[in-house]
């Protein structure tokens, strides 16, 4: 801290000092005041009761099959039910507080307030919730929490005696519904089976192996077909053997030259070359030779045909193999479409033997729902004015109040109070002159200082006391209107 800082300061300490009765009297009158008002002020009281929110019976019946409402929509609720105007005026009815008004108007406007008074809150993992409401009557305050409490578990109970006979009636429906969605299933695989059943019991092992005895069956009849061709060539050419096997020896050795003897053209050209030398009428003319293709030329069409008869089987067994798989995939999907649906009429089924057992305890009042555990009780402290506080401001705002009452006018005068002013002004000093000090007076003024501190000290530790009282719930002041009240009285 600098030297002009703490001179100001030193400064401001001795203003204060010098002028302390003003600070004092200003800060016990603030403090006074506070007092005066924490008292003045109406008494309002709190009643609260505790209510027990038991497990919900329509909710556990449909759990896993519909979707149950969310805990802040319960809330929501539960809160727009207890502050609705229906509930409000069944509690005012209870409580005789409905003859109070002479209009309609006036009933609305308390009706508003007691909404503005009323508290719900909900502890959602203890599945309780409280009910508080501030009347600076405690006994009405009472009373009211207590038959709101009551008026609403009563009026819920009778909702969820509907809510269950609902339910009854929605899973009686509901198994209704699935019981036909059910049958209309069985009578689906039922015909499917009858379309596909040969298809669906066939083994694919067969299948493939009739597919593979079908291709060995075309390669004979294709060889045997090759061979007639062959035959059907040698008989209306008249060529003699001899030059025929000459011309197909020497294609086939031009062949070899080019390809391989495994080669498809080599090895047809050899299937000819064996033909001719096995064909006992090779080199026919003349009638016998018409007669001989004629003859030949059937066994090919006949060959032909059981040809076309093999191939068709073959793609017929492809076709077969190639669709069994989805055959059974679409047979599983309507055995699986089955299995969902039975677990659910099972399911509705049970639950609907439930939802009627439930329905007679709600129908002979056996399950509650809610449970009070804490009923409001009388509350004997008041929760609002908050006299405590108010005092503590009081008193800060008094010490402020004191400290500013001497320091704004200092600061408004704008005169000069050192000689570090009059050289700031650059005015020249020729002289200071001291304060002389008057023993008798400094003696009277230090003596009325005592005085007048130690009755200011004493005021205070009387304000205190109040507070700690106040703190304590012990209220003096309201010890002191009893017993005036029960004196007049």
């Amino acid at each position: 801290m600098n030297h002009e800082l703490y001179q100001q300061l030193e400064r401001y300490a001795r203003i204060l000092l010098q002028r302390k009765r003003v600070v004092v009297v200003v800060a016990l009158l603030v403090m006074t005041l506070g007092v005066i008002i924490s008292y003045v002020l109406p008494k309002k009281y709190e009643a609260q009761s505790t209510v027990f929110i038991e497990q919900s019976v329509i909710s556990e019946l449909v759990k896993g099959i519909a979707t149950t409402p969310s805990m802040e929509a319960k809330i929501k609720v539960l809160t727009v039910a207890m502050l609705s105007r229906d509930t409000l005026i069944k509690v005012m009815r209870i409580l005789d507080k409905d003859v109070e008004f002479a209009s309609a108007m006036e009933q609305e406007a308390y009706i508003k307030d007691l909404r503005e008074r009323i508290s719900i809150r909900l502890d959602e993992k203890r599945g309780i919730f409280f009910i508080s409401f501030q009347d600076s009557d405690p006994r009405y305050a009472r009373d009211f929490v207590n038959t709101i409490t009551q008026v609403y578990i009563e009026s819920n109970t009778a909702s969820k005696r509907d809510e269950s006979l609902e339910a009854t009636r929605f899973l009686s429906e509901q198994i209704e519904s699935f019981k036909k969605r059910l049958d209309a299933v069985e009578e689906e695989i039922n015909q499917y089976r009858a379309e596909h059943g040969l298809q669906l019991a066939t083994d694919e092992t067969t299948i493939r192996f009739e597919i593979a005895d079908a291709e060995r069956k075309l390669e004979a009849i294709r060889a045997r077909k090759l061979e007639l061709e062959t035959k059907l060539q040698l008989i209306p050419s008249g060529t003699g053997r001899s030059t025929l096997l000459s011309d197909m020896e020497r294609q086939l050795a031009a062949l070899l030259t080019a390809y391989t003897d495994q080669h498809p053209k080599v090895v047809r050209l050899q299937g000819q070359i064996r033909a001719v030398k096995s064909s006992p009428s090779g080199g026919m003319t003349g009638n016998s030779g018409a007669a001989a293709k004629t003859l030949v030329q059937a066994e090919i069409e006949a060959a032909t045909l059981q040809e076309q008869a093999q191939l068709a089987t073959i793609e017929e067994k492809t076709d077969l193999l190639r669709r069994i798989p989805t055959l059974r995939t679409g047979l599983n999907e309507l055995l699986r479409k089955k299995e969902n649906e039975t677990l659910i009429y099972s399911q509705l089924v049970t639950r609907y033997g439930q939802s009627e057992v439930s329905k007679q305890m709600e129908m002979e009042n056996k399950s509650m729902n809610f449970r009070v555990v804490d009923p409001a009780v009388l509350p004997d402290i008041a929760v609002s004015p908050q006299r405590v506080p108010i005092m503590l401001l009081s008193a800060l705002a008094g010490i402020g109040i004191g400290i500013a009452a001497i320091m704004v006018p200092y600061f408004m005068r704008g005169s000069v109070e050192s000689l570090s002013d009059l050289r700031v002004l650059n005015q020249r000093v020729l002289a200071v002159l001291p304060a002389i000090p008057k023993p008798k007076e400094e003696r009277l003024r230090v003596r009325g200082d005592r005085i007048f501190l130690s009755g200011a000290a004493l005021y205070f530790l009387l304000l205190v006391a109040i507070g700690i009282m106040e703190a304590l719930n012990k209220s003096p002041i309201d010890a002191l209107f009893d017993r005036a009240r029960d004196f007049w009285l």
